[in-house]
């Protein structure tokens, strides 16, 4: 997950220098494609409105990503209880286990333990 982030900024960061490059350099792009300079206060006025707008979207994907990853994060760390179940001899057996460390037929304890179950066991999870 983190290397998608990491490659999310690289792509921004390598977006923003070509820009920034291009418009130090005026003379790369041919003349034929250069708009006509806009006239003063048109510019002005749309510039700040775009600016805003475009950080207050930024802003707004800041805080949908942040909020994503600590409501994942806190999914992830809740504390379930975990009910193992024999189908034959119909005995239970309780555990305590992170919602994130319950992947298909095994799970890790809280307190460390690696619990495999077999083909006759059945597991439920609850709430704790």
């Amino acid at each position: 997950m983190i290397w998608k982030l990491l490659l999310t900024a690289l792509v921004i960061a390598g977006a923003v220098l070509a820009i920034r490059l291009r418009t130090r350099n005026p003379g790369v792009e041919p003349s034929s494609r250069r708009l006509p300079p806009a006239s003063g206060t048109e510019s002005a006025i749309k510039t700040p409105l775009l600016k805003f707008a475009a950080f207050g979207l930024v802003g707004l994907m800041l805080v949908g990503l942040g909020s994503f990853l600590y409501y994942q994060w806190q999914d992830t760390y809740q504390v379930v209880t975990v009910h193992v179940i024999d189908t034959r001899t119909g005995n239970e057996a309780t555990y305590e286990a992170y919602k994130g460390d319950v992947e298909g037929r095994s799970f890790v304890t809280v307190t460390g333990r690696q619990v495999n179950l077999a083909e006759v066991e059945r597991m439920e999870l609850g709430e704790k």
